[in-house]
């Protein structure tokens, strides 16, 4: 009896032990599965935090794409490794309820993405960070685009240009035995340098001294008036006028040479039949330059027709009309005609002056210039299609022994002494061609006086009525205003 409780007592005793050996392994089971699950919570938050670190830097910018690598699996699963081991010591320290969190997966490579980039936006760029490659630029100034200014020209045009017997005394120097015309101009130069294009009528002849210098009425002028000419600006002169024939074919042709030699441009006749009117590119602008004679003192009769058609460019309409055709269709925008017409003295233009004036107009001329009366004739603009047209019938004397005082007997003997300078801007309008922008005049006046019992010529220019400056004197002052009055009471203003 005492064995079989002896041998039961020990049997309860192993039994319970073992019991205990059991729950004790289940509740160590039980908390080291609660614990696993709290360190790999942890470790992806941790990992978590890395990846978002790689989305917004620390200015609160998104990260170019190319800033830092994609997390992979492998570096998380490392991760989280060093965050479980750190908490396991960390627990084995503070004993604390485990926290139930829910896995995350990995975050991806912070690429920008259209939802970022919008959420970024509106915070702008460090000075010392680079904007996003895709960011749109800057808008630029709010400043108005300037239209580049319209292509110009700007025109000077004078009268006849001649040499009576003073003006080759004046020239002449018994020391030298040479011509000098350099000091007529000296006035006058600033005014005709400063255009694009200077024309004046060559109312003379430079045959050379074989024949002798002579004036009227046979003019023969020597070939020094012609770089002088050419040193005071300008760079056109007409040979289309009653004096050009006065040496014969031949001085005609020398004196296109010469004229050309100086490097200045001849028109309204010709060596060859040819170039008897240019096309002159100025600034953009092309300018078609015509030039026609009424009269050639009856020394064109000497010619036969071939003769006349090869040197010379007399008043014909349907030449004039085929002639303006011609140098649109080579492309002038604008055309000049400078014709030599009227009567002698007269201070106001014939009928046919200004019937021929409004038909040169409707064939496409845009400016005509006179010259032969030796006396100034009004000027006119003249709406032709709405668009301002220009004619000047008469440009007076520019050089010239004309004076008031002479014996000649002729009328208006006055206003011989006057000139014009006539100033005409021209602009190319990319709608309307080219228009007439401006037209102003500076009037002049011959000036004669001795030194040494020598005479002295020289051109005075009046852009004003109280014009002063070296050249007005006490004596001259009276006629300079007086030839301004004349002069400026007919010509045209630009409305």
């Amino acid at each position: 009896m005492n064995t079989k409780i002896r041998l039961f007592k020990y049997t309860f005793i192993v039994l319970s032990i073992m019991c205990c050996i059991m729950l004790g392994s289940t509740l160590i089971i039980n908390a080291l599965g609660d614990i696993n699950a709290f360190g790999v919570s942890s470790g992806r938050t941790v990992a978590e935090k890395q990846s978002d670190s790689t989305v917004t830097a620390s200015t609160g910018t998104p990260a170019k794409a190319s800033a830092a690598p994609a997390p992979n699996v492998s570096t998380d699963t490392a991760a989280a490794a060093q965050t479980n081991a750190a908490i396991d010591t960390e627990t084995s320290t503070t004993a604390q309820p485990p926290v139930q969190v829910p896995v995350q997966p990995p975050v991806k490579s912070p690429a920008v993405t259209e939802e970022s980039q919008k959420q970024n936006s509106s915070t702008p760029p460090a000075d010392n960070t680079q904007a996003p490659e895709n960011e749109a630029a800057p808008p630029p100034d709010d400043k108005p685009v300037q239209e580049p200014a319209p292509a110009s020209v700007t025109i000077s045009a004078v009268g006849d240009i001649m040499a009576h017997q003073s003006n080759l005394n004046n020239a002449y120097s018994p020391k030298t035995g040479t011509y000098d015309f350099t000091g007529f101009l000296e006035y006058v130069k600033p005014y005709l340098t400063e255009a694009d294009l200077t024309i004046g009528n060559f109312e003379t002849v430079t045959a050379g001294p074989k024949t002798g210098y002579t004036s009227y009425p046979s003019f023969n002028t020597p070939d020094a008036i012609l770089p002088a000419l050419a040193g005071a600006g300008f760079d056109i002169l007409s040979t289309a006028n009653n004096h050009c024939l006065d040496r014969g074919i031949s001085g005609l042709t020398r004196t296109i040479q010469m004229i050309n030699k100086n490097k200045m441009l001849n028109i309204g006749s010709s060596t060859n039949g040819k170039n008897k009117y240019v096309i002159k590119d100025i600034n953009g602008i092309k300018l078609g330059i015509l030039s026609y004679s009424g009269m050639y003192n009856g020394l064109d009769k000497k010619l036969s027709a071939a003769q006349k058609a090869t040197y010379l460019s007399p008043i014909n309409e349907l030449q004039i009309q085929k002639d303006i055709k011609a140098a649109k269709a080579d492309k002038a925008d604008a055309v000049i005609v400078i014709v030599h017409w009227g009567t002698e003295y007269k201070r106001t233009p014939d009928n046919s002056q200004t019937a021929l004036a409004k038909k040169m107009l409707s064939w496409g001329a845009d400016i005509i210039l006179g010259s032969h009366p030796h006396v100034i004739q009004k000027s006119e603009i003249v709406k032709v299609n709405g668009k301002d047209k220009f004619i000047i019938y008469s440009m007076g004397n520019f050089i010239s022994g004309y004076r008031r005082v002479d014996k000649a007997n002729r009328p208006n003997k006055i206003y011989t002494e006057d000139g014009i300078i006539v100033n005409l801007k021209l602009e190319k309008d990319a709608s309307n061609g080219i228009v007439i922008k401006s037209v102003d005049y500076v009037p002049t006046w011959v000036d004669k006086y001795y030194v040494n019992n020598r005479p002295v010529f020289k051109i005075i220019p009046i852009p004003d009525e109280n014009i002063s400056g070296k050249y007005i004197t006490d004596y001259n002052r009276p006629f300079i205003k007086q030839s301004y009055k004349n002069t400026m009471g007919i010509m045209a203003k630009m409305k």
